[in-house]
Order: C-alpha cells, then structure tokens, then sequence
C-alpha cells in the first residue's frame, strides 16, 4: 500500500524519483526502493517523516499543495503540520502509527548562524541592543540587523574585536563564563586565560574557519548603501592642484616623477578638451597611496567627471572577488557619477614587468614598463603628446580592451528602469520595501491622491507601475519571482513610517493601503506557484535594492546619487548568490506559513 500510494503522490507531483529525492534531502536510490516496494520505512519513523516533509516541500514549491490534499482528503489546509500528519496517515492506510517516537527535529546544527550565535549569548550576558550598541559605538538597528542574520560584521574587524571583547567583559563580570563554555562546547578550563578565551570566543562567534565571499559583498553594500556626495576632506581647486606643476619634461622617474606626470597629465585633459581618459597600470600602487598626492589626485578626477570626461579603466585584478570588489569601493565617487566603465582582463599578469599606460587620445599619453619592484626609485615614464605617438599608444590600449571584459556597468535611475530587466530570467529581490508591482492600481491611485500629487508625478508613477506589473506577469509565465522583503511592525505602520517603493515619492502608507497591498501579495502568492514572498523582520541595507537574475546581479542606490550597478562576472555574481542564498535559507517558509504571518496586517 506504501509504495502504490507514494507512487500516486509523485505523479500528482510530475517528478521523477531523482527529483523528488532532493525535496526529501537523501539519495534517489533510496527514494527508488520505496517506489518499488523493496522498503517501507516505519510508520511515523524518522524515514517515514523525511517522505512526508518532501511531498510537502515538492507541493509547496509546485504549487500543488490543495492537490495532494484533495488527493488524501484532508479537510484541514490551514497548518502545515495538520496536512504533513494526514500524509502520513493516508500513506499507510490510516494505520496507527508503529512507531512512538516524536518527529525528529531538522537537521540544523546548533547555533550555525552569526546571528543565532550573537543572540543567545547576548541572552545569556542579558545585555539589549542599545547597551551592546553604545558599548561598541555602532548602532542599534546594526544590532538587531546581526541577531536577525541579515548582516555580519565580517567586513569590518575592529567591529567584530569590539563586540567579543565587549560580551567577554560583561560575562566576566556575571561569572557567566562556565556557561558560555557550554554554550561554545569547550573547556571552561580554556577560557580563563583573557587571551585565549578572545581567540576561542572569536573563532566561534564568527566560524573563522569558514571561508566565504558575505564579507566582502557586505563591505560592497555597506559603501554603496552609506556614500556621501559630501566630501570628509575639502579638496582643492582644479586650479591649484595644477600650479603645483610647472615643468614639461618628456620623461619622468620614480614615484615622484610619475606623480608630476599624473598631475600634469590630468590637468592638460580637463584644459585641453578631453573626451575621453583609459587608465590601466599594473604595478604597485605606493605612488597612489600618499595621502598628500591622493588629495591633488582625487581634485583633479573629480574635475574630469565635471568636464564630462569618460573614464575606462582596467581594474588590476587577477579574477580574485575581494580584490575586485576592492578595487570598485576605492574607485567609488567616481561610479557613482556614472562617467566610469570598468574591466578587468582575462590574461594573467606578467611576473617580470610591469606596465602603466594613462591615455587621453588627442591630448597626452603616460607610458611606463619597469622590471618589477624598481619602480619606485627608477621607474621610467614617458610623457608623450605627438599625435602620430599617441594614435600608437590607443592602439596598444585597444589591444588591452580586447582582452578584457566589463566588470560593472553603471545606469542612472532613469536608465536602469528599461535596461536591466529580463523577462524570460528568474529574478530574486532583496529589498527595502513592498515592490511597486505588486500594489494594486486602486492603492496607488488612493496614495497619489493622498498626497497631492500633480498630473505629472502621477503620469510618470503609472508609467512605472504599467512597466514593472507586466515584467512581473512575464517573468512568472517564464520563471519565477522570490521577493525577500521586511514587513513593518506594529509601531511603525501606525506611526507614518513604512514607505512605499513608488518612484521619486517619498510617501509612507496609511495602515490602510498597507494591508491593501499585503492582501494582493497573498492573492498573488495563491494564484502563482512560481511567485514566492520572504518576509525579512528588517532590510539589510537602508537604502539599497539587489536583484539577482539568471546571470547577473543589479544593486541600485535607492536614494541620492541614484545608480543602479550591473554586475556579471561570473565570481561576483557567484558571491552574491550565495549571499542572497544565506538570507533566504534563514527566513524561507512555506507558502501556508507566509499567508498566515501576512494576514495578521489584513
């Protein structure tokens, strides 16, 4: 009976015995014994419930949940656990259960995540966010963002020092470090040394030993999230920068001397018309680094951006992610004046020589190839205006170009809204509010008017909302949609303080509109099995979105400068994948589970 009735429920379901075990969490061979009859697991044994937890994920995730229970005529379809328990009992003949034992809990190792981690030991120090958060100097709702999973101090060292020396001291103080060593399972005995315990109590607070790319992603979002047009150092004027070279030498020596060429370089573009400046050079970076010269640098960049001057650069980096990403914060203000493009280059560097190549077609040419680890005192660099030698020079430069590929690509807002979509990808949001595709035309109209919105604000709203609602309805015909989004509490739907995704509108919802639009995202959950809500208790970032297609990644700045990165090397994507993945792992529920948590806003 066992088999046969398995059998019924994996056809209902359209899967294989392969695909099926992959719902189930072990081997098909397994899975294949059981079609067959050779094995019957007991009835309510640890086998038996891993069955029934995989005909309940492969029909949650198929949208086929109201057929399996049509299927084994069960009348109570609003708890999870009420319809696994009639599978069981319909896949054995409504026999009673041989075998007494409780369901077995998942398989989830005690205390894996960060932020299960920080939050039970901040339980144990009885210590609140605001008092962590005023002892590490960070803010609260950083705080609450790690106990929630959502973010991790990875990318920041001092921080993560700071929040273990800090719990340390507190549960010093509380003669509370027997029970931290239980909680770690080690040796109190190891944590009496202050040392000691800092290492322990950081290689498990933060699995050290585990390698992955959150960190650096973490640290990408976090400069993109919080930039600033506002300058923390005045710069000086193009002007000045420029007078602190005098000299037109046709070559240069050293560090010094390829500062000087920089400066004169650069001043002679925005002067003399530049169009357009590519920049590739492989050697150390000591000549950049000085603080003093960064400063003329930085002035200078800035006024090829305010001349309207394109930049290429080739990022040198050998296709490691941290380095990448690196590379794109140091080189942040100017992505974000959108006047950048960026690659990086398929052949690996060369071990002997280094290269530096800084062009302005029409205008100057710095050329420089040193044996490697000379260049600080006696590197050689030309500086070149010739026409005929500069038409060389963007030769060579083309011949970089052909070896590379484009690392980011940035959009403005206004660019981004028709380029970055595909309709025939899957498409994964992690986002900061609900999705303006999902609000219902009557709430819309309802908030435009609200607020007051002129014809031309309400023009340019439905525009976007016509564009987003029919990707959205194409995507879900092609693949799917996952949208992992906080939901508001209490506190802050009824205090004016939830806002809506509508573009350029700054507007909260009326608890109202809220549960309007939570009720259309509860119907679209019900209609389509391919659309999928996570609902986050906050975002990760404040004011920054990332969508995750089939092959590519976009973060946008949701607020001033608005830049949307097009992200597609395929390292980079791989890493925010997996980032996205460990969000989505932690708050993932069934779809029954999800309508429950979001009728409690209707």
């Amino acid at each position: 009976m066992f088999s046969e009735r398995l059998n019924k429920i994996l056809t209902l379901l359209d899967v294989t015995s392969g695909d099926f075990a992959r719902f189930a969490g072990c081997d098909k061979s397994y899975i294949s014994r059981m079609t067959s009859g050779a094995r019957i697991p007991k009835n309510g044994g640890a086998g038996a419930w891993r069955i029934v937890d995989g005909i309940y994920s492969c029909a949650d995730e198929k949208g086929k949940t109201a057929g399996i229970c049509e299927l084994i005529s069960c009348k109570e379809q609003n708890s999870a656990d009420a319809i696994k328990a009639q599978i069981m009992a319909w896949l054995y003949g409504g026999e009673e259960v041989t075998d007494k034992k409780s369901k077995p809990p998942k398989d989830i190792v005690p205390y894996r995540v960060f932020g299960e981690k920080l939050n039970a030991v901040m339980e144990l120090a009885e210590i609140s966010n605001i008092r962590l958060g005023n002892l590490v100097n960070i803010d609260t709702s950083y705080i609450s963002r790690f106990r929630n999973g959502l973010r991790s101090p990875k990318s920041n060292p001092r921080t993560m020092d700071a929040i273990c020396t800090a719990l340390l001291r507190r549960l010093g103080e509380q003669n509370r470090i027997k029970q931290l060593a239980a909680l770690m399972k080690a040796d109190p005995d190891a944590l009496t040394d202050e040392e000691e315990a800092f290492s322990l109590f950081h290689d498990w607070l933060y699995d050290t030993e585990k390698t992955d790319s959150s960190s650096v992603i973490e640290k990408l979002l976090e400069n993109i999230d919080t930039f600033s047009l506002d300058a923390k150092t005045p710069l000086p004027s193009f002007e000045e920068v420029a007078a602190t070279v005098k000299c037109e030498d046709t070559v240069y020596f050293g560090s010094t001397g390829l500062q000087n060429a920089v400066i004169r370089f650069l001043a002679s573009v925005i002067s003399g018309g530049g169009k357009e400046l590519y920049l590739y050079s492989d050697q150390n970076m000591n000549w950049l680094t000085d603080p003093a010269f960064r400063i003329k640098w930085a002035a200078l960049m800035l006024g090829c951006v305010q001349k309207g001057i394109k930049i290429h650069v080739i990022h040198n980096v050998d296709r490691d992610v941290s380095e990448m990403i690196e590379a794109i914060i140091s080189w942040l203000p100017l992505y974000m004046s959108g006047m950048i493009r960026s690659y990086y280059c398929k052949k690996q560097k060369n071990s002997r020589f280094s290269n530096t190549i800084f062009l302005c077609p029409g205008v100057a040419c710095i050329k420089g190839s040193n044996v490697i680890g000379t260049e600080d005192q006696n590197g050689e660099y030309r500086y070149d205006t010739d026409p005929e030698i500069l038409e060389i020079h963007q030769a060579a430069f083309r011949g970089l170009l052909d070896d590379a590929k484009q690392l980011v690509r940035i959009y403005g807002n206004l660019e981004s809204e028709g380029l970055i979509h595909r309709g025939n990808s899957g498409m994964t949001v992690l986002g900061t509010a609900l999705s303006f595709a999902t609000m219902p035309k009557e709430t819309l109209v309802s908030i435009l008017e609200r607020c007051g919105a002129d014809e031309t604000v309400k023009n340019r709203a439905f525009s976007v909302w016509e564009s987003r609602k029919r990707l959205l309805n194409v995507t879900l015909n092609e693949s799917f949609v996952h949208e992992c989004i906080p939901v508001a509490d209490e506190e802050s739907l009824f205090g004016n303080k939830v806002l809506t995704d509508i573009p350029s509108l700054n507007v909260a919802y009326t608890p109202k509109e809220y549960a309007e639009h939570i009720r259309n995202i509860i119907a679209l959950s019900d209609e389509s099995p391919k659309y999928r809500f996570c609902a986050l208790p906050d975002a990760p970032f404040d004011n920054t979105q990332i969508v995750l297609f089939d092959d590519l990644v976009t973060v946008s700045r949701l607020n001033t400068p608005q830049v949307t990165f097009l992200i597609s090397h395929p390292a980079m994507y791989e890493a925010f994948m997996a980032y996205a993945d460990s969000i989505t792992a932690r708050y993932k529920q069934d779809k029954l589970s999800t309508k429950r948590l979001l009728e409690r806003y209707l």
